[in-house]
């Protein structure tokens, strides 16, 4: 069964628990959030963690597959004293040294004496050379360089063999040799070999493991250093609020200077102490940020608002909603009332926007190279919204302290936001994207997370326009492992283990479980049965149990290392374990584990490193995990999400509390990706502080470049990351963009019926809200879009559009600014050739100029627009009436026919209240049996004025034997919930009266309708109807057969299904018709 207007409240919480997010959705009205049994809506965190502790350790082998800065320790080998050539002789590589060297048994690089094809010059008869001529890069797929590289493996694989060794990694363009396991005896042998030139161990050499450094933020041609003069201004005047779970005091990231009095004249970026002891600064703006360092409380009072510095120069908390809901015996014991991160997901935030410039990272004594945030310069304002407790169905970041939090940094003064928390994906206007709204009035630039419910289409998250939808893509990793199975296959996966396993038994899980052990497969908790495991590796599935507690189950039943394998295609997480594990992505994974569910005598080894050969990974990709669009908000008028971000296996810092003491650790998810973007806004208004929010979201969106599929291919899916991944090279410099603001936005919200209080503004369809980047849900005809594109390098600047299938014309051909700061209208008639009907297709629009100005564009065409329902009455049981509808396609439009069947409807009279599962003043509680055969339903409270605001819960039978609740909380006075293909079974409705304008009592009626197919009741003339693409046109319905009473049809018009309902009225309205669902008030909903 599935349902449309589906928003589920319960099990919302903050988890900072790898593979335990909540993410769901919620409804609500402008006025407010709406109770759930007697308390605020709770919304997850968008981190897939590392687990309960963060990384706090783990060694790195870094890939050996390296010529330039290898220690070749040549020993017993060495490299002769240099010394100057006689004209027309070569130099002399070295010659032998008898000098004696201790070897040991360990994975060493074999360095052959030839030259590797990048330097190769002919110098072997039959073999071409393969080195490039000046100016020109080395062509592997060049005929001369296959047949030199099959003779150097060749050659590699005949060295090693002469002492019984299989190379493990094989290298032949920058380097002539192998990597491979040795013995000492075989490390000396193949010393003394001629074709030898070196045997080197391969060192564990740290990386600087960093997202910065993908991001080309970094070196002499970086965008610190080509814009601000160096990271020690990248993001000077300018304070990120972080807006999650607190934050880390200790954390090197977030350091700084004790805070003193202001002596002389304000200077930007310098906080200092005011004559009331808050924190202030000026600005790159000219405005000044003051902001308040609160004192914890009860469990947080050693926190005495001492503790913010030169850094962190603001930091609130928002408990009230937590200590109100929550009681003590279920509150974490370690959360602490105060600005302090317990749980690590706001310290990983924060440092990973504005953290500390040039940051060593150690996790478990491993060096892990040294990092910064994106605006190192930045300052941070920390507040607080997010709780950790023991009950599942409390706790989290509520919606009030969300708010709450939103209004204090407005007044406060920050520039930028970050908000990696979940929100709804089909509203723009619940009461935390109103609260940006006013932030982005107000100047500030919001930084929001997708969500982490991918590959699920239309599962994206905060679709308002006034936010930046942050996805979450991939970047070059090298934290990898490799399964080494003894049938001699590879397996590569995400690890940071620090000791490996050889040729050890294994196990799927499955097959080890524990007595009475639910899903063993998952390896939770006492699942797995230690006879089965001592002594072997075990397969573990990912899902529902966190990550790192799988391999603690492992270990806690001797075990010795884990192979954690996806299901599905997801990120591969870099956790670390309490022992050797490699995390193996489909479809890999499920390769390996059918192959050793098939044969239970095959060994592995856990090796550090890749070993395949295979060639990494394309980045960056789009994580498996992030949310997709379309947005189910507007209709599909709005494209989302807006751009992506590093966000799997990102390195920043975290709470040492519950952490053993770990400062820094993995975490993947779009709240990852979000803290990047929120950084690029605070590099953006350093430089450019006058800047709106709108224009530094075009400026990322317009210059934007492509993800990749794993293929290599452009992933040009704007459903996947929006305009695609951010560019540091070009986001200063975008030319043209797309700027709008509070008036637009209102106008936005008029436009789709909401009451804003604002008539002045107009209304504004979503289509033309002035954003970069452009979709329509429902394309029929042919249908205009109007922009605006302001300049800021003026030129003249000619439209490109690429979007197969349709036509679209763009007026004015041309757009020509004489000064920066002029603005132009542009208008684009689209209508659809040949594109297919009910999905989206996707193209680019591209202004070319003095820049390149792109956005992406999505258009759905449907085979006809018609209204969602019409209604009919008939004096008898047979009549006939008009319905009207839009053609979208030159083919006929077929219409398919449910129904008609009897309406049930039955009168209530409550007052506005709390909602319950029960009969009351403010709640009613009716059941309806639906039978064996039913293909849809549609169940309802119909309002009888339009100013009041009922909401409704229906609870289904599901297959668990309990009840799944689904809530329908709209601003609109009635609520509907279609159900497709319902199970029979007993359902339970409960109308909820939420407001009406005087805080009086209301009526509506609770309807059911059942439909069982074409009852041979309705036919609808013509059928199919045929009329051009965009020409409006009608249809007759005729009825017979009906006696007294109310009826309902579905129906569904072309391949795509466009529904509308009709509704029939026969004779009285008061009468109940024959055959209609029988609904009866209940006392209960009955326990699962």
């Amino acid at each position: 069964m599935s349902y449309s207007a589906i928003s589920l409240y319960p099990v919302n919480r903050l988890v900072v628990r790898n593979d335990k997010i909540c993410n769901s959705t919620f409804k609500t009205v402008i006025s407010g959030p709406k109770p759930w049994p007697g308390r605020l809506l709770v919304k997850g965190l968008h981190v897939r963690s590392t687990g309960k502790s963060p990384l706090r350790g783990g060694g790195f082998r870094k890939a050996a597959a390296l010529a330039v800065g290898l220690p070749l320790l040549l020993s017993p080998m060495a490299v002769s004293p240099a010394t100057a050539a006689p004209a027309g002789q070569d130099m002399a590589i070295g010659a032998k040294s008898t000098a004696s060297a201790e070897f040991v048994d360990g994975r060493y690089i074999v360095v052959l004496a030839g030259a590797a094809a990048a330097a190769y010059e002919g110098e072997t008869p039959g073999l071409a050379p393969t080195k490039p001529e000046n100016g020109r890069k080395l062509d592997p797929g060049s005929t001369n360089y296959k047949a030199y590289d099959a003779h150097l493996r060749q050659q590699q694989r005949d060295v090693a063999a002469s002492q019984g060794v299989t190379p493990q990694k094989q290298f032949t363009a920058a380097l002539n040799g192998f990597s491979a396991q040795l013995t000492a005896a075989q490390a000396m042998e193949l010393s003394r070999d001629k074709k030898v030139l070196a045997v080197t161990p391969d060192v564990e050499n740290a990386p600087d493991y960093t997202t910065t450094d993908f991001l080309k933020l970094t070196g002499p041609d970086g965008m610190w250093a080509k814009q601000f003069g160096g990271e020690a201004n990248a993001g000077k005047g300018v304070v990120v609020g972080v807006i999650d779970s607190g934050y880390a005091p200790d954390n090197p990231f977030l350091q700084g200077e004790p805070v003193q009095p202001l002596v002389g004249q304000a200077q930007v970026g310098v906080p200092y102490r005011t004559a009331e002891g808050s924190i202030a600064m000026l600005k790159a703006d000219g405005t000044t940020f003051e902001g308040e360092c609160q004192k914890g409380q009860g469990t947080g009072a050693s926190f005495d608002g001492s503790l913010c510095n030169s850094k962190v120069i603001g930091a609130r908390y928002f408990a009230d909603s937590f200590l109100q809901y929550v009681p003590p015996e279920n509150r974490a014991p370690e959360e602490l009332i105060s600005p302090v991160d317990v749980g690590s997901h706001g310290t990983h935030t924060a440092t990973t926007a504005a953290g500390n410039a040039d940051v060593e990272q150690v996790i478990d004594g491993a060096s892990f190279g040294k990092s910064s945030g994106v605006a190192p310069a930045a300052k941070v304002s920390v507040y607080k919204i997010c709780w950790e407790d023991t009950n599942p169905d409390t706790g989290g970041c509520y919606s009030s302290a969300s708010v709450e939090a939103v209004d204090a940094a407005i007044k406060d003064g920050v520039d930028v936001l970050n908000y990696s928390i979940s929100g709804n994906n089909d509203s723009t206007i619940d009461p935390v994207a109103l609260a940006f709204l006013n932030a982005a009035a107000a100047g500030v630039f919001v930084s929001a997370s997708a969500g982490n419910s991918g590959p699920t289409v239309s599962t994206v998250n905060h679709a308002a326009p006034w936010l930046t939808t942050v996805a979450a893509s991939t970047f070059p990793s090298e934290l990898l492992g490799t399964v080494k199975v003894s049938d001699g296959s590879l397996y590569r996966g995400a690890s940071i283990m620090k000791s490996e396993v050889a040729g050890k038994p294994v196990v799927v899980a499955a097959a080890a479980a524990a007595a009475d052990a639910a899903n063993p497969n998952l390896c939770g908790p006492g699942s797995l049965d230690a006879a089965k495991v001592a002594g072997k590796v075990v397969v573990c599935d990912r899902g529902v149990v966190d990550r790192t507690a799988k391999s603690q189950e492992v270990q806690n039943k001797g075990g010795v290392g884990m192979i954690l394998v996806n299901l599905t295609s997801s990120s591969e997480d870099a956790d670390n374990h309490v022992l050797p594990t490699v995390h193996v992505n489909a479809p890999k994974s499920l390769e390996l584990k059918s192959k050793l569910e098939a044969n239970p005598a095959l060994t592995v080894s856990l090796v550090k490193g890749d070993l395949t050969g295979e060639p990494p990974a394309p980045a960056p990709q789009l994580a498996g995990f992030s949310s997709r669009g379309p947005s189910l908000a507007s209709g599909g008028d709005l494209l989302k999400p807006d751009i992506a971000a590093p966000g799997v296996n990102v390195l920043a810092g975290v709470s040492t509390i519950g952490n053993h003491g770990a400062q820094f650790g993995f975490m993947s998810g779009t709240s990852m990706a979000a803290p990047h973007i929120a950084g690029f806004g605070a590099l953006v208004l350093s430089k450019q502080p006058r800047w709106t929010p709108a224009m530094v979201k075009s400026a990322m969106m317009t210059t934007a470049y492509p993800l990749v599929n794993a293929d290599g291919s452009p992933n040009t899916d704007p459903f996947h990351g929006g305009a695609g991944h951010i560019d540091s090279t070009r986001v200063l410099d975008p030319g043209l963009v797309y700027n709008s603001g509070i008036k637009d936005w209102l106008g936005f919200l008029n436009g789709q019926g909401v009451d804003t209080g604002s008539p002045q503004a107009g209304t504004i369809a979503a289509r033309d809200l002035n954003l970069p980047s452009i979709a329509l849900g429902s394309l029929v005809g042919e249908v205009q879009v109007k922009r605006q594109l302001t300049a800021l390098v003026p030129g003249t600047y000619r439209p490109e559009v690429n979007l197969p299938g349709f036509n679209v014309q763009v007026e004015p051909k041309t757009l020509s600014f004489r000064n920066a700061g002029q603005t132009r209208e542009v208008t684009l008639s689209i209508r659809n050739v040949s594109a297919p009907t009910g999905k989206f297709s996707t193209g680019s629009l591209t202004w070319k100029g003095p820049r390149t100005v792109s956005s992406p564009i999505a258009i759905r065409p449907v085979d006809a627009q018609i209204a969602p329902s019409f209604s009919f009455s008939s004096a008898t049981g047979t009549g006939s009436g008009t319905m009207e509808l839009v053609s979208g396609s030159d083919s006929p439009i077929r219409v398919g026919v449910e129904g008609l069947a009897p309406l049930s409807q039955t009168a209530i009279t409550k007052t506005p209240g709390e909602y319950a599962p029960a009969n009351d003043a403010h709640n009613a509680l009716l059941e309806v049996v639906v039978p064996e055969g039913a293909s849809s339903a549609r169940l309802g409270v119909q309002a009888q004025s339009n100013d009041v605001d009922w909401d409704m819960v229906v609870y289904a039978p599901n297959a668990a034997g309990g009840f799944t609740a689904t809530q329908v909380a709209t601003a609109s006075a009635s609520e509907f919930l279609d159900l497709e293909a319902p199970p029979a079974g007993t359902y339970y409705i409960v109308a909820n009266l939420y407001s009406t304008p005087d805080n009086g009592a209301a009526t509506a009626t609770v309807q059911a309708v059942i439909l069982a197919g074409d009852a041979g009741n309705l036919t609808v003339d013509p059928n199919p109807i045929v009329a051009p693409n965009g020409a409006a046109t009608s249809a007759t319905l005729s009825w017979t057969g009906l006696s007294e009473g109310a009826y309902q049809s579905r129906l569904s018009l072309g391949e795509n299904a466009i529904r509308t309902w009709i509704n029939v009225q026969v004779g009285s309205a008061s009468a109940a018709p024959s055959g209609a669902p029988q609904v009866a008030f209940a006392d209960r909903v009955p326990a699962a």
